[in-house]
């Protein structure tokens, strides 16, 4: 136990030293995307027809690009609730933004953009035309994230006595920023290995360049960080209820990684006219994730939507999601916990999800 808390702390004290959100990658592109899917069916003999035939299907994704010159971003996600194999709900929602850096070497920008939500119980979409000016970048910090993943594992195996200077590793990150120069990951993990021993004056087992050739390919640990502000006119070209053409939009969008093992994102945007309180569309969504180890990971999620229409009370939906993944030999075991409510409800709807599934062959 004593070694496993050295090991522990012998990879946390330099992580915890080095800023990872100022490392500065000269280029950011990075996807992501997830989808889940529950059905539950029950029928009791005793009582006529099925007592519980309901499901749901729900996706969500990012694509961020960031140079010094432009970028893009792009958010989508949405919900189906099934109710007897039929759909009983539908909603979908899709925010892009192209930004154009005038100044490369500063980080004002000017915007243009798309905001739309289709929602089953409007048989009009929302889509609404922006432009505008910001503030702010992204950068995609795996390179650093992976480099401090190398050191750990080569701590672990004992491959390594001592943590890496901070200069050594920030190194190794630059190496791996350039991974597309390599013709193959070996390439890339034997020159991160001959950059240790270089640095470090001492040789190193075999065994150090499969392991960082297996860090290289691990999945799970890409992170980004930064935050752009924005601010702009906003026109409706499609609206599901009576409104204003023309709005106000504000947009908030952060990304944070204080430790290699966490990942926090937040997105609020405000769309409104200038009488602001009598009509406004607010969407927030907050997401934190958590890597424990190599075979647990904990996640949580939140979002808002509130919309206030002309001459009528707000209405919208909160939902909170938390899940934890274990990883178990062969086997993937999920627990989730999501609470979900209407703005007009009372108390929170409650649901439980305990799933596990094998690889057989």
């Amino acid at each position: 136990m004593n070694v496993k808390f050295l090991l522990l702390c012998a990879f946390w004290v330099p992580a915890l030293a080095i800023n990872i959100c100022q490392y500065q990658a000269p280029t950011t592109n990075l996807l992501r995307g997830e989808a889940a899917l529950s059905y539950h069916y029950f029928e009791d003999p005793l009582t006529p027809g099925p007592d519980i035939n309901s499901g749901k299907f729900a996706f969500r994704g990012d694509w961020l690009v960031d140079s010094p010159e432009r970028g893009v971003g792009l958010s989508f996600g949405g919900e189906l609730a099934l109710a007897g194999l039929s759909p009983a709900s539908f909603t979908a929602q899709v925010s892009g933004t192209f930004r154009e850096y005038p100044f490369p070497a500063l980080s004002y920008f000017v915007f243009g953009g798309v905001e739309g939500m289709l929602d089953a119980k409007y048989t009009r979409p929302l889509l609404e035309a922006r432009a505008g000016v910001g503030y702010g970048r992204f950068t995609d910090v795996t390179p650093l994230v992976r480099a401090l993943r190398v050191e750990e594992r080569l701590l672990q195996e004992g491959l390594l006595l001592s943590a890496l200077p901070e200069r050594v590793i920030l190194r190794l990150a630059q190496e791996i920023g350039r991974r597309q120069l390599y013709p193959a990951l070996s390439d890339l993990a034997a020159a991160l290995i001959k950059i240790i021993t270089e640095e470090t004056k001492t040789s190193m087992d075999p065994r150090g360049a499969l392991i960082a050739e297996e860090v290289l390919e691990e999945a799970g640990l890409e992170r980004y960080c930064g935050w752009t502000a924005q601010f702009g006119l906003g026109y409706a070209l499609s609206r599901p209820q009576p409104g204003y053409a023309l709005a106000f939009n504000f947009s908030l969008q952060a990304a944070a990684t204080p430790d290699p093992r966490t990942q926090i994102l937040f997105k609020s945007d405000l769309s409104a006219p200038y009488q602001v309180f009598e009509e406004y569309t607010w969407n927030l969504s907050a997401s934190y994730t958590y890597r424990v180890n190599e075979v647990t990971s904990f996640a949580a999620n939140y979002s808002l939507r509130q919309v206030k229409p002309r001459g009528q009370m707000p209405a919208g939906t909160q939902s909170a999601t938390f899940q934890l993944v274990f990883k178990l030999g062969g086997a993937n075991v999920t627990i989730q916990v999501a609470f979900s409510k209407l703005a007009e409800a009372r108390e929170w709807a409650q649901d439980l999800l305990i799933s596990a599934g094998w690889q057989l062959w």
